[in-house]
């Protein structure tokens, strides 16, 4: 059953509104400690093409799911889409958000002219649905993303 939604676009200035969706995904991130945190963060990474979409249910004034995305050029693939975060509220999830969010990423890709949408996510049981729903909207697992903690910068 596909539940009714509002798919918008999100600006700084409403960041409140993702704050919950994106906590969700990301509870242990300075950025989404508080309000003020992810309007920074979102103040920084507007220069990067970062921007947030949001599904809105009916009657509910936060996002009941969140994605962060940007453009970028790669070598190997020209210009892509990446999803940097996809979220749902605990509460919201089943009802279909995520997946009309990946559908109007792509939308959002072939308008910017890119060629591949792409995103990471992480492993373990606790992403099994994730996975489901990224097989399901036609993804495919590509590469393996290696990473090398340095200390940490205040951006």
């Amino acid at each position: 059953m596909t539940e009714p939604r509002d798919l918008r676009p999100i600006p700084p200035t409403e960041a409140h509104l993702a704050l919950p969706a994106l906590r969700a995904l990301r509870p242990d991130s300075p950025h989404t400690a508080t309000p003020d945190a992810l309007r920074a963060f979102l103040s920084t990474t507007q220069a990067e093409g970062y921007a947030l979409v949001g599904a809105f249910e009916p009657g509910h004034e936060e996002a009941a799911a969140v994605a962060g995305y940007r453009v970028m050029h790669l070598l190997w693939a020209g210009r892509t889409l990446y999803v940097d975060d996809l979220s749902t509220l605990q509460g919201a999830r089943g009802r279909g958000h995520a997946r009309a969010l990946l559908h109007w990423l792509e939308g959002r890709a072939h308008e910017l002219g890119c060629s591949e949408l792409h995103l990471d996510s992480g492993v373990g049981e606790t992403r099994f649905t994730a996975h489901r729903l990224y097989h399901r909207a036609g993804m495919n697992v590509t590469a393996h993303h290696f990473s090398l903690p340095l200390s940490r910068g205040t951006a």
